[in-house]
C-alpha cells in the first residue's frame, strides 16, 4: 500500500512541476525567434497563429483528465489490492 501512496505522491510533484514550468516554456518559444514584418508567421499579420501559451491553456485541461484517471484506476487498484484472493468474484 506505500508503494501506491508513493506513486502517488511523485505524480502529483511531476504533475505540479509540469504545470508550474509549461506556460513559462510556451511564453519563452513565442518571445524566442524575430519574425520580419510581412511574414505570414508574423502574428500582426496573421492573427489566426496560436502561441505557445493558448497551445498549453487548450491541452492543460486534456492533462487534468488523463491525471485524474490515473489518480482513479490507482484508487481501484489499492482498493482491489485490499480486498485480496477473498474468493468475492470479479475479475
Amino acid at each position: 500500500m506505500i508503494d501506491a501512496a508513493i506513486s502517488l505522491a511523485v505524480g502529483l510533484i511531476v504533475l505540479v512541476a509540469v504545470f508550474s514550468l509549461a506556460p513559462l516554456i510556451g511564453s519563452n518559444l513565442d518571445m524566442a525567434g524575430q519574425v520580419p514584418p510581412g511574414s505570414q508567421w508574423n502574428i500582426t499579420e496573421n492573427p489566426s497563429i496560436p502561441t505557445g501559451v493558448s497551445v498549453w491553456e487548450q491541452n492543460a485541461t486534456l492533462l487534468v483528465l488523463a491525471v485524474m484517471v490515473s489518480i482513479l484506476s490507482l484508487v481501484i487498484w489499492s482498493i482491489m489490492r485490499v480486498r485480496g484472493d477473498t474468493g468475492g468474484g470479479g475479475i
